[in-house]
């Protein structure tokens, strides 16, 4: 800003020196003109020519600068002297009889080794045996540019000091308003330097109106941040709390096969191998978890076809479990869609596991379109989900009144991936007994 001051600054020192050059000229061109036209005024034409009488007040106003000096020359139409300095530089309009002008002509030339304002006054005079017979003659007048530059100068220096001292005051003005009005944030950086890295509550320094928009914004920051940590503890804690329970019933079946013989060596064999498969499922779940959160946040849009996720999920997911089964059918010959189809096809997997679980091992898919979504039903015949807990079911650790071997997360993953679609999804009590998860995905709109 200070910069853009003094450039301002220079830039009116620019257009005061234009200024008083234009108007030094102007004033002392009028006296040229002045001087000219009362030499011409004086102007008779004789038997023998012209006869000349020079006006003192013709340079009395010009004698008003002494340091300058004065010429004049008269000249007739074939470019004779008739009285004054003959060797005075000529118009680059050259004066003549067939180009009289009668207005004054001025233009700078130098003379005797400096430079010289000069006018050329014309005039057109009778003759005597022949009054018709018009004779033009010209007045030539030149003064030196000792005083002008004086004035000039003078004008540019009389405009200066005002000038400087508006910049410098501006300058004063400037800094300290930016320095009152960066106070408040100083005053909120203080505040935040002195806190704990925990301490995320709203900013209690008071700021004028025109920090409040930046005081809200970081207000909604660490309000979204402190819930991101609060989410996070809570997962970490349920998640350490759902890992140490098979892990300690593992480590005590492990405890009684030592102990125990080969009838109970069995059985505690097949606790051992039920609480590893229950770890391994609460496992899978939260890295599924983890990687839904990271794609949420870095969601990569494409085209895909959601009757290939569908597909591909379905027997990657059949031909790496034997127990389970999933009648697939397909009502539509494709599904266009834009979204992740990673982040999707994890949502099918948790939705069809979790029927798995409690279906005994068995679902049915579905996919249709209807309307501008296609649907995508999973059904199980389990015992269903009670319908006070079908909106507690998405969120994370939340089991139905019968856990079977998961950790709460399959549908809270559901969720983030279909809503990060713009989709939908909805628990539905299934006739004849069990539960249908639908799921809605917007159908890509084909253009014509």
């Amino acid at each position: 800003m200070a910069a853009l001051f003094l450039v301002g600054m220079l830039g009116l020192y620019a257009a005061a020196f234009a200024f008083g050059r234009t108007a030094a000229d102007r004033l002392y061109d009028r006296l040229l003109a002045s001087a000219g036209r009362s030499i011409a005024e004086t102007l008779v034409v004789t038997n023998a020519g012209f006869d000349v009488d020079i006006p003192y007040s013709a340079f009395e106003t010009l004698g008003a600068a002494p340091e300058d000096r004065v010429f004049y020359r008269v000249f007739d139409d074939a470019g004779d002297t008739v009285t004054g300095y003959g060797d005075l530089p000529l118009s680059p309009v050259a004066p003549r009889a067939s180009a009289y002008r009668p207005d004054a002509t001025f233009f700078t030339a130098d003379y005797r080794g400096e430079p010289v304002r000069f006018v050329t006054v014309g005039r057109k005079l009778a003759s005597v045996d022949a009054p018709s017979n018009l004779r033009p003659v010209w007045v030539e007048v030149g003064q030196t540019r000792r005083a002008h530059s004086a004035l000039v100068h003078e004008l540019v220096l009389r405009s200066l000091f005002p000038i400087a001292f508006m910049t410098i005051v501006g300058l004063l003005i400037m800094w300290f308003g930016v320095g009152h009005a960066l106070r408040p944030l100083a005053r909120i950086g203080d505040e935040l330097s002195t806190r704990a890295p925990t301490d995320l509550h709203p900013i209690s320094a008071p700021v004028p109106s025109e920090v409040v928009p930046l005081v809200s914004a970081i207000d909604g920051f660490m309000e979204r941040l402190r819930l991101n940590i609060h989410t996070l503890r809570s997962f970490v804690g349920e998640a350490a709390h759902q890992l140490r329970t098979p892990l300690a019933a593992i480590r005590a079946q492990a405890q009684v096969a030592d102990r125990a013989d080969a009838k109970d060596l069995g059985r505690s064999l097949d606790a051992v191998e039920r609480n590893a498969a229950k770890l391994t499922r609460l496992v899978n779940q939260m890295l599924s978890d983890a990687t839904m959160s990271h794609r949420s946040d870095t969601l990569a849009s494409e085209r895909f076809d959601v009757i290939d996720v569908v597909r591909e999920t379905v027997h990657e997911m059949t031909a790496f479990r034997e127990d389970g089964t999933c009648d697939l059918t397909i009502a539509i010959d494709d599904a266009p869609a834009q979204g992740d189809p990673l982040m999707l096809a994890e949502a099918l997997r948790n939705v069809v596991d979790n029927a798995w679980v409690h279906g005994g091992g068995e679902a049915e898919l579905g996919l249709r379109l209807e309307g501008e979504t296609y649907l995508i039903d999973v059904a199980d015949r389990g015992r269903g989900i009670s319908d006070p807990m079908k909106e507690a079911s998405f969120e994370r650790f939340v089991q139905g009144a019968q856990p079977r071997g998961g950790a709460g997360l399959g549908l809270a993953i559901a969720r983030r991936a279909v809503t990060s679609h713009g989709g939908t999804i909805a628990l539905l009590d299934r006739p004849g007994g069990g539960l249908i998860v639908r799921i809605g995905i917007p159908a890509l709109v084909q253009e014509a």
